[in-house]
């Protein structure tokens, strides 16, 4: 009966999130879709290196330290976790962006920095709703950024020549958006930990925001090193990719436009089922840290359930996607090599769709280095296939690489998995 009513509430949980994750990913779908028609290729092309090199930046402190705070905070219910990890990131931000105005002049970067700052604070204040598994504010919040970022978009064009070209206005807006999104976090916050917002009031004397800074960015590293390099793959690519197309006969604009595409226009379509992946992910983490898998009889369920509902919906999706891509491609974006490479790159959706769920799973378990060796295996194939079958395959080299690496990942994501949870 107490099993019947767990898996309840998490399938509740997952309900929630999902839903939330469809209004803002359909929102930041069709912004994408917008974006693509209204700047040229070389444009949009030039604006996603900008924003693949940003990506990087944000990881470094904003991918492992929410997880593991939220992961913490589910068991200790300790506000302190919040203050150490906000200095922590905010810290770690203001050197990020120090070194970016030292070593770049950037226009499109420099103008995403303040970005990196404003998320520092979202992204840990956010955890703490995430270990209390108040999972309407955590969708609320993001629904409300891409709201934001939309809308200030649009009465940024108007002022459209202050800023010297649509990428730029792109990149303001996006800074913009997650200021506000920011300050909307705080004050929600604020609002709800009223009562123990002086450190230290839930939890004894004797433990302080100090006392976790070396556990967070001891048990943060990996997850955050595992993000960097999924991070880094595609400002690399973005470098490598036309170059090694140039070398076998592409015009290097063409080489920028062909990369633009697969990463503005497919990536985001092939990413689709993530959008309810994220929501098991997410549900999944307080529900593991809280529990002890040698009585809680639910986990191993809850996890079994959630790997095998991703390779159902990874396998709806691809025949859809192979049969129907071209036509989506010119439907969406109003581009023929968008709807050839989508359809070419269908299959690339379940070995995706495997290494996120169990790598989340792997994490939450606290098994982030077995993670990160898994991850870092499988990447060293991206690399490898971008370098070699660009020159007889093109610049589908990208998403056939991807494919590859996240499916050697995720066999041995399950592998370990298997092992881990017949012991207990």
């Amino acid at each position: 009966m107490a099993m019947s009513f767990r898996l309840k509430s998490f399938t509740r949980s997952v309900l929630i999130i999902t839903l939330f994750a469809i209004f803002t990913r359909g929102i930041g779908f069709l912004f994408r879709i917008f974006l693509a028609r209204i700047l040229s290729s070389e444009e949009l092309g030039l604006y996603q290196v900008a924003m693949s090199i940003f990506m990087v930046l944000l990881t470094v402190i904003s991918s492992g330290l929410p997880l593991v705070i939220s992961r913490e905070y589910t068991k200790t219910k300790d506000i302190n976790l919040a203050y150490s990890g906000l200095y922590i990131g905010i810290t770690t931000s203001l050197i990020v962006c120090f070194l970016v105005l030292i070593f770049t002049d950037n226009i499109l970067l420099i103008a995403l920095l303040p970005a990196i700052v404003a998320s520092s604070v979202y992204c840990v204040l956010r955890a703490v709703w995430w270990g209390e598994k108040k999972f309407v504010l955590l969708g609320l919040t993001e629904l409300i950024e891409q709201i934001a970022r939309v809308l200030i978009f649009v009465f940024f064009l108007l002022f459209a020549f202050v800023f010297g070209g649509l990428a730029n206005l792109s990149a303001w807006s996006f800074t913009a958006a997650c200021m506000v999104s920011a300050t909307v976090v705080i004050i929600i916050f604020l609002h709800q930990h009223k009562k123990g917002i002086i450190p230290g009031s839930h939890s004894s004397a004797e433990v302080t925001p100090r006392s976790y800074y070396k556990y967070l960015l001891k048990t943060a590293a990996p997850i955050t090193a595992v993000r960097i390099v999924a991070s880094v793959s595609f400002p690399i690519i973005s470098i490598l990719l036309p170059m090694r197309l140039f070398a076998a006969g592409w015009a290097y604009s063409d080489a920028i436009a062909h990369f633009g595409i697969i990463v503005a226009m497919v990536f985001p379509i092939l990413t689709i089922p993530s959008t309810v992946i994220s929501a098991l992910s997410t549900a999944l983490v307080p529900e593991i840290s809280s529990s002890n898998l040698e009585t809680a009889s639910s986990i191993p369920v809850k996890i079994s359930k959630s790997i095998k509902f991703t390779i159902f919906l990874s396998m709806f999706f691809i025949p859809c996607f192979i049969i129907a891509g071209r036509w989506l491609g010119v439907l969406l974006y109003d581009n023929t090599f968008a709807g050839i490479y989508l359809a070419r790159s269908a299959w690339v959706m379940l070995p995706l769709s495997l290494s996120q769920i169990t790598g989340t799973i792997l994490n939450g378990l606290g098994h982030e280095r077995r993670a990160m060796f898994n991850y870092f295996i499988g990447s060293i194939l991206l690399f490898i296939i971008v370098w070699f079958g660009s020159k007889f395959i093109g610049a589908d080299s990208v998403m056939i690489g991807l494919g590859t690496s996240t499916l050697i990942s995720s066999i041995l994501n399950l592998i370990w998995l298997q092992k881990y949870l017949n012991k207990k």
